[in-house]
Order: structure tokens, then sequence, then C-alpha cells
């Protein structure tokens, strides 16, 4: 396989890929792997497994009934893991939801019968050019492409609209107290800010190292707890309330940082 994939996840994928043969032979065309994976940055204690597979035609009741099957075993098999995406037609890859018709998907192991996960332009623009091939040609040479122009646009009311809700709503604020919401927040905002500096897309880890390197070291702390948490290590606040306090603060800064990047054109603001 791919030097990418862990070898702890072969033994799923290769089970996987020997239940589709054997129950739908011949329906996968292709089975992409992106997400984590892709960009080398796959968190045994966290990481989804994030795919794409693209089948030959639409799927019949009794092919889904198959799949879903498929998903059930492997979860029982492997429930440290989850295996989530969407089973695709090859017109559907590089557009948005309102541009193609519901699929089957598997969301936190769940099987669904139709509807969406991660059709976004964040995963075409990671499958298109990190994404794995298990089946299927290289995701490298697939036809459709994607703008990184209207891609960091998306990103930008994201930003401002999402991520800016962490910092003022009332349901939103109180999840910082944990510490999954704490990595999930800290390091989200910062695959955000990468990539409107850097114009490509890391990993939440990626992008926790790479602040640290550019960012003033008032935030340091934050983003560190961020990374031990995301790794199962040690937290460095003693306080619960104040490491809240300053994830809020720095979602601040980060979303004024970026605005402030369009009139500055630079990532690096001196003072926090």
């Amino acid at each position: 396989m791919n030097a990418k994939i862990p070898e702890a996840i072969y033994p799923l994928l290769d089970d996987y890929m020997q239940l589709l043969d054997r129950s739908v032979p011949d329906l996968a065309e292709a089975f992409y792997l992106h997400g984590s994976i892709a960009l080398g940055a796959f968190n045994e204690r966290m990481s989804d497994i994030d795919f794409i597979a693209v089948l030959r035609r639409r799927p019949t009741p009794q092919d889904i009934t198959h799949l879903k099957t498929s998903h059930q075993i492997l979860l029982a098999r492997y429930p440290k893991w989850k295996l989530d995406g969407s089973y695709l037609q090859w017109n559907d890859l590089g557009c948005l939801p309102d541009a193609i018709a519901p699929s089957p998907y598997v969301a936190d192991g769940v099987f669904h019968l139709e509807g969406y996960r991660d059709i976004n332009l964040v995963t075409w623009w990671v499958l298109k050019h990190h994404g794995i091939a298990l089946l299927g040609p290289s995701p490298q040479t697939l036809t459709f492409t994607v703008s990184w122009d209207e891609l960091v646009a998306r990103l930008h009311d994201n930003l401002n609209t999402y991520w800016q809700s962490w910092t003022r709503s009332p349901i939103q604020l109180p999840k910082l107290l944990s510490d999954y919401s704490v990595q999930w927040a800290v390091l989200g905002v910062l695959r955000l800010w990468y990539s409107f500096c850097e114009g490509d897309i890391t990993s939440k880890t990626g992008a926790g190292i790479y602040a640290l390197s550019h960012l003033p070291e008032r935030w340091h702390p934050i983003v560190r707890e961020a990374l031990a948490l995301r790794e199962g290590c040690g937290q460095i606040y003693t306080s619960r309330i104040r490491r809240a306090y300053d994830a809020v603060e720095f979602l601040r800064y980060i979303i004024r940082a970026y605005n402030d990047r369009l009139q500055t054109n630079s990532c690096y603001i001196e003072s926090g």
C-alpha cells in the first residue's frame, strides 16, 4: 500500500476491499482515501478513515444492503476506527451538493441511504492533490478542477460565521471546557489560517506545528495544549476555565488576523 497509509489500518482496508469484491463485484470502479491519511497525518486516536468510492452505476436496493452489511462487519471487527465516506458517480467528483443527487454515505461508522458527507471544495482539493487510490486511476489524473480562489472564499465565510460563533454563542462557548473541543477549535481555525497563508491544505497537527513557527509566543501555550490533547499527552493548563478563556481569545485573534491580512497581506501579526 501507499507509504502514507499507516500499517495499523492495513487489515481494515484489506477486509473492506475483499468484502466489496465478494458482495458487490464490479460495482466499484475506484476507491480513494482523502483527509488525514492523504495528508500524511493520520491520528490513531482521533482520525477517521475518509474515503470516496466511485460506482459504475447507481446502486440497487440489493447493492445498498450489501454495502451496509459490509460496513457493519467492519465496525464490529475494527471498532477503533471509522471508515467514513460517500458512494458517488464519476460525474459527481468535484461538484458541490447543489449540483449532484444525494448518494449513500457513511458517517461515524453508520451507513445512510442517501445524503451528503464532506462534499465540499476542501475534500476535492485534497483528493485531487494528495489523494490515494486503492482502486482505479490516480486521483491526480482525474479531470475535475478546484478553484483555489473559490475555496478560499468559502473558507473565509466559514471563518467569519461558524468559527466566529465559537467566540460568542452561548451554545458553543461551554464546549470549550472539554478537551476535545479545545483541540478541535484551536487546530480547526489554524487549518484555515494555514491555507490562507500558504495556498495549500494541511492537517490539524500540521497547522498547529506551523503556527508555533509563525505566531507570537503569546499564543504558543494554547496551541501546544491543542496539539498535546490531540496526541493524548498530558495537559499544559491546570484550569479548564483559563484554558477556555485563552481558546476564545485565540479564535478571536486568528479571525482578526486573517481579516487584517486582507489589508496587510501578512500572516504574522506582531502583537496579540
